[in-house]
Parts: C-alpha cells; structure tokens; sequence
C-alpha cells in the first residue's frame, strides 16, 4: 500500500485556543513519560493492520467504533492530542462528543481553577479514575457552571464510607448542596441493535458492494427477534434487477433502493482524498446526513497512509465500488426499550443528600444519540418518574436534567448542541437559583426555547 509522507500533505494547523490551552492544563498533571507510555498503549489497542482480501471474504465485525474503555480519560485527552498535533490521525465521531466539553473548559479556564478542590478532583480523575471520565467531566461542568452564576463553588472532600454530594455552592447567605449523575452514553440495548444490523449485512454486503445499492431500512419490530439471514431472505429476489423506490413493505420492515453515486464520489477525489471511516465518506455515500440514523457502509477503494504507523491514518484516493445502508427501528417496544430513565442516577442521587438539608440539587446529564421518537420517549419517561417524587418526603428542591448531542458534519470538526430541563418541588412563584443553565452551549446563541434540539432539523 502506498505511504504518502506526512510533509507532503498540508493538514491545517488547528489553532483554537481555547480547546489548547484546556488540553494543556490537563495534561500538565500528567508527567511526558507517563503520556508516552498511555499514548503507546491506546495506539496498539486501535491500529489496524490492513489486509487487502477480496470483500466480505472474512465475516464483518461488532462495528467499526474507535474507542478505549479501560482508560478513557487518556482517550478523551489522546484525541485531543491528535486534533492539535496529528490531525491526520485525529478520531472525528469520538472527538465531537469531546472537544466541545474542552472548548467550554478553556473559553472559562480562570473560572474553572478557582474552583475549590477542583486539582484535587483532576488528579484523582487522571490517576486513581480513569474509567470515570464521563462522570468527573460532567461534575466538573456543572462545577463551573454554578461558578458562572456568580457562586463560590467548592467539590465536597469524599470520604470512606460517607455519603455526600459532589457539590457546595454558596451566594448571598444561601448554601446548596449539588449531586452530579451522569448517563452512560448508550443504552446496552442500542448495542446489541448494532450488532445484529452487523450480522443481517454481512449476508447481503458483497452483493450490496457489488452494485452500489444505497439502502433505507425502517424496521417495525424489535430486530433482536429476527433471524440474522433477514435481509437476505426479504431481499434474495429484489437484488438481481433492483430499481430505485420502495422495494419492500411488510408488516415487519420497510425497505427503499438507491444507487451510490460513484461518478459524484470519483469527482469530488479528485479534488480532495477522503479519510477512511469519516463524516465525509459517509455523506458522500448516503447523499444525506447520517446523525441520529445507523449506518453502515462499505468500499471497493485505493487506500493509501499518510505518515508512519498503522493508527486511524487511511485515507482513499480513488473508488470503484460503494454501498450503504441507512437503519431506523420505529417499533413501540424498541423506541420504549432504548428510552432509558433516570430514576436509577435519581434515587441514587437522593440518597447522598442529608435528609436534613433543605437545599438539595441534582444535576443528571445524558447524551442523545438515538433519534426523536426514542428521545421523546425518555423525556416522558424522565417526567413521569419525577412527577412521583413527594417533596414532602425529600429534601430535593431542583433537578436539571441536561441532554447533550453531538454531531460529525463533514464539513466541520464539531457541532454541539444541549437542551436543559429545569424541574422543581416548588410551585413556579420560585425561581430557580441559577439563570443560565447550559453547560457547553453559549447562553446567548440564539434559539427556540419551545424546542428541544432533537426536535429541530439536523446541522
């Protein structure tokens, strides 16, 4: 395969100051040897070593997800890294859940060191708990969020065995308690989806590949109850002549045919290679936005590496075959099962609060990956759940619920967006104690409060 030096291709120098300047605060906390050392093990655990065998020769795997589960707080500072000083390697799905978290860090950098015991939590998050990046992050931005309320915010000190909050702020003789529970990203359910869209292609992919099919697939039923030759058997009749249109509609799926537009795809490499597994690759197979959709998809291409090693650095300089498939599951019981509620972080959350304190708040944060229907149905679940909440019985006086989503244009590195929902035990005569309640996303950006961001056309 060819190897193009990484001299010979003029990558832009990424220059936003803020996300560097955060990236560099933490990684001051983390010795060069030590870095080395973790930056050496998450390139051994995602290089890929390409082999160039006929398509579908060898079964498809669980996915193509770039991540590191066992040390992810060196995997959200390596992508970093990579965004500031190898962008040819930089990870651009993964990276824009992120960035964004490190742009709002660095934009309030000040703010956010004169935090109390907030290098006492860094250290602890780089060191001791590295699998609880998501956690420590979130509790960091809410931290920094009720600092730029105009509150003197300190983390509580944990101490063996004793419950209590993350949190304390403080304001004009006013004190409240904050607890911080963050979502994990993806419901197990969502998952096994994933990989049993895997398995279902893998019968039908080389014919797909072979005539450069596009694919829209709307399941009716929970695909887990399907037999993974599915599409193989609804679709055995439909390959040989297929013409654009609908091509299937049943009681268990409908399906839509398109053709990849190669010419369009050799045009526009022509003018530009393509990183492989990229926003851009996939906009130019599907023709369409992929964000809030699975998809999955496949090349017949020339590839070629820039630079040295074998990490996230393949690109595709021209193309021959292409195909895609774009996945949606609108069952009742699929959408209900990947609508995860929050009342496992909420109870938990209660029960570190001292049932004598008055001033107790939960801020639960969780990212929307699944779509509006299923979003929908969490935000109805999540309202159901604290309608049943007695403030007679609990010391609990607001939630903040944040919903956080990412999305991997093509034509950009990021695009963040966050809807919050303020929920309280007092009637609406109280105001709740913090008047700019987004974490990541400018308070002054404009937009519809009416609406929650699943529910707006996608970026």
């Amino acid at each position: 395969m060819q190897r193009i030096p990484l001299e010979k291709i003029p990558f832009p120098k990424y220059t936003d100051k803020d996300v560097i300047n955060s990236w560099k605060w933490f990684m001051s906390f983390i010795p060069d040897n030590e870095w080395q050392r973790r930056k050496l093990q998450i390139e051994k655990s995602i290089a890929v070593n390409f082999r160039e065998t006929e398509p579908f020769s060898e079964s498809l795997s669980d996915g193509t997800l770039i991540a590191i589960k066992d040390d992810i707080i060196s995997w959200y500072l390596y992508l970093l890294d990579m965004l500031i000083n190898e962008p040819h390697k930089y990870e651009f799905f993964q990276g824009s859940r992120i960035v964004p978290i490190f742009k709002r860090f660095g934009e309030d950098l000040g703010i956010l060191k004169s935090i109390g015991g907030i290098k006492i939590r860094l250290k602890e998050l780089i060191k001791k708990r590295r699998i609880e990046a998501d956690a420590l992050l979130f509790e960091m931005l809410t931290a920094l969020l009720w600092a730029k309320n105009g509150y003197q915010v300190s983390f509580i000190p944990e101490k063996n065995g004793e419950k209590s909050p993350d949190l304390i702020a403080k304001k004009n003789g006013k004190v409240f308690k904050i607890e911080c529970k963050r979502q994990s990203k993806t419901s197990d359910y969502t998952y096994k989806e994933t990989e049993k869209r895997q398995k279902m292609i893998s019968y039908i992919g080389q014919e797909l590949l072979e005539k450069n099919i596009l694919l829209e697939i709307e399941f009716k039923v929970e695909i887990e109850n399907l037999p993974d030759n599915f599409l193989k058997l609804q679709l055995a009749e439909k390959l040989e002549n297929i013409k654009p249109g609908n091509i299937i509609l049943n009681e268990d799926v409908k399906i839509d045919a398109k053709f990849v537009d190669i010419l369009a795809i050799k045009k526009h490499l022509k003018k530009s290679f393509v990183k492989h597994n990229s926003p851009m690759l996939n906009y130019l197979i599907a023709n369409q936005p992929i964000d809030n959709l699975g998809f999955t998809c496949g090349v017949f291409a020339d590839f070629f590496r820039v630079g040295e090693g074998e990490v996230n650095n393949l690109f595709i300089s021209d193309i021959s075959n292409a195909y895609g498939v774009l996945w949606k599951n609108n069952s009742k019981d699929s959408i209900w099962k990947k609508a995860r509620d929050i009342k496992n972080q909420l109870n938990k959350a209660i029960k570190q609060f001292d049932p004598n304190e008055e001033t107790a708040i939960i801020h639960i944060g969780m990212e929307t990956f699944d779509g509006p229907s299923v979003e929908k149905a969490r935000f109805d679940k999540i309202s159901n759940t604290i309608s049943k909440i007695d403030p007679e019985k609990t010391n609990l006086r607001w939630i903040f619920c944040h919903f956080f989503q990412s999305y991997s244009p093509p034509d950009e590195n990021w695009v963040f967006d966050e809807t919050v929902s303020t929920l309280s035990a007092y009637d609406n005569s109280i105001k709740p104690p913090l008047t700019s309640n987004f974490m990541i996303v400018p308070q002054d950006i404009d937009f519809d409060e009416n609406l929650a961001h699943w529910e707006k056309p996608l970026p």
